[in-house]
């Protein structure tokens, strides 16, 4: 901006050339100083280097496994916490935050090891296939658990030793879960539900997620106890259970009300929150198998995206139209 400029911006009007030249300087600085500092969005679209590592670390666990066929990267991976041991807690979401949510859970304990292999392959396959989500909401957090997976023999529980599926604070946890813990399960620190209700990083990951999005549905992938579980409304558990016979059915795979436990997901999100939760137990842990069984459920998993219902949680219900 040349000096003569400034006299016309400022004519008329009782200024110094010399505090004009300061402005038209100030000016220069400043149009200068925003073409060498990046932009803070285009910051936000690069993983961090702390999840860039992370997603390293995590490329060469799954080598091991024999998991050639995935990748970390590509996937606009989030994440707001981090576990015990630093490791990032991730998820992501595909389409945009609608009434039509979907989440997906794995890894949630690290010694399920197949789990976290359906889930890092389906975020690939939403990713490469966008009009599964069209309308709807999917989100993804596929390793809930990282501290159990990566421990040099992966564990059930998280670093604290607590077990994350008897960790929600439902609203019998306080006089339950360590009397059914003791009496029950024997004290076994596999199933340990913590020192308090939400006590790990990680319940509190998975709570802040549905609080998030809203999920009307959620499935969560464990093994080996090899069968489908449900929890939901009660209100449409009979509709929601004959929808389930037929996926049972096609997808050559048991179904067994399981219950459920304090502390669990099916307790706080399918029986106290009425989102149509379901479980899927695989076979087995063996992670050689993650190919196998992600081919044979993932039409189930595409039935359930598109199985129809209507509502937010907790007045949710199937639409009487479902043909699926």
């Amino acid at each position: 901006m040349s000096l003569l400029v400034v006299d016309k911006l400022f004519s008329g009007r009782k200024i110094s050339r010399h505090k004009a030249a300061a402005f038209c300087f100030c000016l220069a600085f400043c149009f200068l100083f925003g073409l060498v500092i990046p932009h803070p969005a285009w910051a936000a679209d690069q993983p961090s280097k702390e999840l860039q590592r992370f997603l390293e670390t995590l490329d060469q666990q799954n080598t091991r496994y024999g998991w050639k066929d995935i990748k970390c990267g590509g996937i606009p991976w989030e994440y707001h916490r981090t576990t015990r041991n630093h490791h990032p807690l991730i998820f992501a979401h595909f389409g945009k935050p609608s009434g039509n949510c979907i989440l997906f859970l794995g890894g949630v304990h690290g010694d399920e090891l197949p789990t976290v292999y359906l889930m890092f392959k389906l975020a690939h396959y939403i990713k490469d296939h966008p009009d599964v989500v069209k309308d709807k909401c999917i989100v993804i957090a596929p390793l809930v658990n990282p501290d159990g997976y990566l421990s040099s023999l992966p564990t059930r529980v998280n670093a604290g030793g607590v077990d994350l599926n008897r960790n929600f604070p439902t609203r019998r946890w306080h006089p339950e879960a360590h009397r059914q813990w003791q009496i029950k399960g024997k004290k076994n620190k596999r199933y340990y539900p913590g020192p308090k209700a939400g006590s790990e990083q990680e319940t509190l990951f998975q709570i802040a997620l549905i609080k998030r999005f809203k999920p009307q549905k959620i499935l969560s992938a464990h093994s080996p106890l090899n069968f489908f579980d449900y929890d939901g409304p009660s209100s449409d558990l009979n509709s929601f259970e004959q929808w389930m016979e037929k996926i049972s059915r096609e997808a050559n795979h048991p179904l067994k009300k399981f219950g459920y436990f304090p502390g669990s997901l099916g307790n706080y999100s399918g029986h106290e929150r009425n989102i149509f939760t379901l479980t899927l137990e695989l076979p087995t842990s063996d992670p050689r198998q993650g190919g196998e069984y992600f081919r044979k459920f993932q039409p189930a998993f595409l039935k359930f995206i598109n199985l129809p219902v209507t509502g937010t949680p907790p007045y949710t219900r199937l639409l009487k139209s479902n043909k699926s």
